[in-house]
């Protein structure tokens, strides 16, 4: 029975869950599943072998788990998945493999060679659906009854979420450090111990593992000299020399070794961690996290074998009946201590009552002394004491001013710079907003008009064919009836026969080019739409540059109160660019669409200068754009966005290169250094929102790990540089591409 008051919340079974666990599929050859088990185990394996053959064995081992930093990584993971790995199939548990399934397939001498994973593992595994009513004594009782150290953990799917073994139990138990240091090693050691004399096979020990059913077996030498085969602890006179446990059978497996050659002698773990019986349980559990083992041998004070304990011993003393005594101790204890200190502080309260009586006697004594030396001393000396005083109080309220001041200085910097940075965050989210919420709009207004748009540009051919032979038949008509009946040739008086018939391929022509301009507007806008894509692709940048100038268009031509704007391009043979296409876009846009502002405030201006100099001459706006590659010294280039440690040089690679040039007016220095500030606008209310380049810069710096600048002077034009790397996958700057 739970004790009132005090929650168990240590007995919970979530904190011993371990999350990090091995998943096979049921095809997978079962030598690759040992190499996998036995790749991670190696560093387990003593390190004082002295036998020459065990020493080669387990430099093998080492050899191989050392080869693939990849699969350091996967070792780390899995370290504490217990020995054993979980076969899925679809998400599903199929079943548990462990080590004593290798060590029973090795007993069996069953070829391992073509057999997969799933014909060995059994089926249906025993498993555990997470609950809160579960408890760590429900995973014990299940290891109990099935005589398992391997629980998977499944959720309402029955899909693995987590595993627990004896290790992740004991771990996860606080008050199991409690209960250890109460127990001895004999109340818990398990006496009848397999064992065997050194010369028997490996092969041979793996039987006996699988017929006693342990996970061990101890290699002993026998005072007196004879050749029986192994046996349980009957007497006094075997010494334990060395263990040979399952893991080890996993390790010699995945060697693909003959353990019907092998002697115990060669490969058994020596020298052995010993413990005497009367050590504590806490000794126990030190010493298997110092050694990282499992089990320890319990001799006695001759070093004869007397036992062994394992982490499956350890948590014997987890039972509801200790734990639940000890925490009623626990309370007790408590309640005692809480009783003391109440006392104690009943005697301090009394004690501080006593001192305060006494330093306000003091205190007047003090005063009374006081009077009378003030009463004796001179009325300079008081006044210079008096001033005294003054002066230090006076410093300390100004230092305390001076601090509290630097202080507020401090916090009001800190709250202004959030208040900017979250600004700025809300401005870029409400941007980045809009211009999905535009490219979803733009994409559905140009799917709406592809459809009409393609059965007209479908049928304007057949239609002139129609027109075409309509047009032949009334020539037959004219040359074989030159004189038609006065009714007919009243209709061609009225409609002007030989006009339709001049003008109506006109029509057509006319017609088909206003087709073919929409059907070009409809593939820009579809084009430009791509704002919401999640995944980078390869796709040409000229597309999405001519795309951006087609939208654009209707502000390049010539009205009524500007000339054209001249567009220059200059393209390269630029390959394949891995990136965000519409938000590439997008910065093509901010930047066209800033050169042409700045035009039509160079024309503007310009206008304004002419009307007193009607002599000079005045350049032709034009924004050029030019396209190309270079070789770009990545840590220079990382440098200047400031995501690249120092001192790491890294070789060139190829970027893609985008300048837009315009020849407008330009911009000042000052201008030109708050050019990528959010909200900083030079245009006037309600042109700008002063975000445009701020967010190319986000795009291009943060995004695609490239860089963007301005190269500008005042009255002569300015210039964006866009370098992108032209593939993400060759990027090894750090950069957080989303």
């Amino acid at each position: 029975m739970q004790p009132n008051g005090l929650p168990l919340q240590p007995l919970a079974l979530s904190p011993a869950i371990d999350s990090h666990f091995l998943t096979v599929a049921p095809d997978t050859p079962l030598l690759d599943v040992l190499t996998l088990m036995s790749r991670f185990r190696s560093c387990t394996l003593p390190a004082d072998n002295s036998n020459n053959k065990a020493d080669e064995a387990y430099t093998q081992i080492n050899n191989i788990s050392c080869v693939d930093q990849e699969w350091q990584t996967v070792i780390d993971v899995v370290d504490t998945a217990g020995g054993c790995v979980l076969v899925t199939q679809d998400a599903r548990l199929l079943g548990v493999f462990t080590e004593r399934d290798i060590v029973k397939l090795t007993a069996a001498d069953i070829p391992l060679g073509n057999l997969k994973i799933g014909d060995v593992v059994a089926q249906p595994p025993i498993s555990l659906k997470q609950s809160e009513t579960h408890d760590i004594f429900t995973a014990l009782g299940l290891f109990r009854q099935h005589r398992i150290r391997h629980l998977p953990i499944l959720d309402e799917q029955a899909r693995p979420i987590g595993i627990v073994t004896h290790d992740s139990i004991r771990r996860a138990m606080q008050a199991v450090n409690l209960l250890t240091r109460l127990r001895y090693v004999k109340d818990v050691m398990t006496t009848q111990v397999i064992h065997a004399p050194v010369t028997v096979s490996v092969l041979h020990l793996a039987k006996l593992m699988t017929e006693h059913q342990v996970s061990c077996v101890v290699i002993c030498q026998s005072s007196e000299t004879t050749n029986n085969e192994e046996q349980i602890i009957d007497n006094k006179q075997l010494i334990p020399i060395g263990i040979v446990t399952e893991r080890d059978i996993v390790q010699f497996q995945a060697l693909e070794l003959d353990l019907s050659r092998m002697p115990a002698q060669d490969v058994m773990s020596t020298p052995l961690f010993c413990l005497q019986p009367s050590d504590s349980l806490r000794l126990a559990h030190e010493e298997m996290q110092r050694y990282q083992v499992r089990r320890l041998v319990v001799s006695g004070s001759n070093g004869e074998l007397v036992g062994i304990v394992s982490q499956t011993s350890l948590l014997q003393v987890l039972n509801p009946a200790d734990m639940y005594g000890v925490i009623e101790i626990l309370q007790q204890v408590v309640e005692e201590r809480t009783s003391e200190l109440e006392k104690t502080n009943q005697q301090l309260r009394h004690e501080i009552i006593e001192r305060q009586r006494a330093e306000s006697e003091l205190l007047k004594a003090h005063d009374q002394l006081k009077i009378q030396v003030e009463e004796r001393t001179a009325q300079l000396t008081q006044a210079n004491a008096q001033l005294k005083q003054d002066i230090l109080e006076r410093q300390r309220v100004e230092a305390a001013l001076r601090q509290s001041e630097a202080k507020l200085k401090q916090q009001a910097t800190k709250l202004r710079n959030a208040i900017q940075e979250l600004h700025s965050y809300q401005a870029q989210l409400i941007q980045t907003e809009k211009m999905s919420s535009l490219g979803q709009l733009v994409g559905g207004i140009a799917h709406e008009i592809n459809n009409p748009i393609n059965f007209v540009y479908g049928n304007i051919a057949y239609a002139s064919q129609y027109i075409q032979d309509i047009l032949r038949l009334l020539q037959l008509y004219a040359q074989h009836y030159p004189q038609p009946v006065s009714e007919i040739q009243k209709i061609v008086e009225e409609i002007d026969l030989d006009f339709v018939k001049a003008d109506l391929p006109k029509l057509f022509n006319s017609m088909k080019l206003g087709a073919d301009r929409i059907r070009d507007l409809v593939l820009s806008l579809r084009n430009f739409s791509r704002l919401d894509e999640a995944e980078m692709k390869s796709v040409n940048l000229h597309e999405g540059i001519d795309s951006t100038l087609l939208i654009l268009q209707n502000q390049l031509k010539a009205t009524a109160g500007r000339s054209e704007i001249l567009v220059v391009k200059e393209y390269s043979n630029l390959p394949l660019v891995e990136c965000y296409a519409g938000q590439l876009n997008q910065v093509f846009m901010n930047l066209l669409s800033n050169a042409i502002d700045a035009l039509e405030e160079s024309r503007i201006l310009n206008a304004t200068f002419m009307l007193g100099n009607s002599q000079l001459p005045v350049s032709m706006p034009m924004i050029t754009i030019r396209t190309g590659i270079e070789e770009v010294n990545q840590e220079e280039a990382t440098l200047k966005s400031s995501s690249h440690p120092k001192g790491k040089p890294l070789a060139l690679t190829p970027h893609a290169v985008i300048r837009i040039t315009d020849n407008g007016s330009g911009m000042t220095e000052a201008v030109r250094q708050r050019l990528f500030d959010p909200f900083f606008t030079t245009k006037p209310v309600g042109k700008g929102t002063g975000l445009g380049l701020s967010i190319s810069y986000q795009i291009v710096v943060k995004k695609h790990g490239g860089h963007i600048e301005c190269n500008s002077t005042p009255g002569q034009g300015t210039e964006f540089v866009i370098t992108i790397p032209i593939s993400q996958r060759n990027q090894s700057t750090g950069f957080a591409i989303a």
